[in-house]
């Protein structure tokens, strides 16, 4: 579920056509442009579309696309739930297209009905209200076996204590700080390579540890989302010697290699996945070694 505006300038002759770096610079934002596995690709730009977040309270991300700016048409959305302040940045983020295109008509595509940032300003504790009723809804769905949100920066699943506490929450501070501080971690979260393999055509998902690098990896081989819908048959991983520009020798079992790192300092970050501390060139070897065995 998503708020969406579409907007029209108005102006026939000359449409406007609006510059995504300059609008997050006037607008306190950064951008970026999702992977085939919802992980935001920092600075990138996507066939004139781009994710906007604000770097001191990352939220969910709010989609601008400007495919057909040249014709004076542009949409502009945010998802349902997400935070008090990514509402107002999303607004603010609307004024200043207003501004820009001048005479122009801003759509509501789910309310059915036209907005101007005046009014979208005048909304925003309705907006915020509406945010946080969705929010308790979700979390109280039982028919879920696991409650994923895509957030700006990669996707996000609720631990069971989350999905309690926001169940009947009764403001989105809990939820808006949670968001922005697992998306401000200086961490590399880990996509595979997937590859066939055999005649079967069966999928192999390849991820790789680098040496001295905080890396979030999922706790099943096959626990990411992907656009593709692609079934996962099995999981391996590599390990890269940074400081030597090489990999180890070896591909070893996912599920082994999930077995042993916890022994090595991995921590929870969310249900669906682990936070690996950095590790040096002779714990990637001595964790190879026992997994060869």
């Amino acid at each position: 579920m998503a708020f969406t505006l579409q907007i029209k300038q108005k102006k026939l002759f000359g449409k406007t056509k609006l510059d995504i770096p300059s609008l997050a610079r006037s607008c306190g934002l950064k951008y970026g442009s999702d992977d085939d596995f919802f992980i935001l690709q920092e600075g990138q730009v996507s066939g004139g579309t781009a994710i906007f977040y604000n770097p001191d309270r990352i939220g969910r991300g709010i989609f601008f696309d400007g495919s057909k700016g040249e014709n004076g048409l542009y949409e502009i959305s945010y998802n349902i739930p997400t935070t008090g302040g990514e509402i107002a940045d999303f607004i603010k983020l609307v004024k200043e297209v207003e501004r820009r295109l001048g005479k122009a008509e801003m759509y509501c595509v789910e309310e059915e009905r036209t907005f101007t940032g005046e009014e979208l300003e005048q909304n925003l504790d309705q907006f915020v209200r509406f945010n946080l009723e969705s929010l308790k809804q979700f979390c109280n769905n039982k028919e879920y076996q696991n409650y994923i949100l895509t957030l700006a920066m990669w996707p996000y699943t609720l631990p069971a204590d989350k999905v309690s506490a926001w169940g009947g929450c009764t403001d989105l501070a809990d939820f808006e700080k949670t968001l922005h501080e697992i998306q401000s971690q200086d961490v590399y979260y880990a996509k595979p390579r997937l590859m066939r393999k055999g005649d079967a055509g069966d999928i192999g998902a390849f991820y790789v540890l680098t040496e001295e690098c905080e890396s979030v990896f999922p706790v099943r081989a096959d626990g990411f989302l992907n656009l593709n819908q692609l079934k996962i048959k099995e999981g391996f991983v590599q390990f890269y010697i940074y400081s030597e520009e090489r990999m180890l020798d070896g591909i070893y079992s996912y599920e082994r290699f999930m077995e042993r790192i916890r022994t090595y300092g991995a921590q929870q970050f969310d249900a669906d996945h682990v936070l690996i501390p950095s590790l040096n060139k002779e714990s990637l070897e001595k964790l190879a070694d026992e997994l060869s065995k």
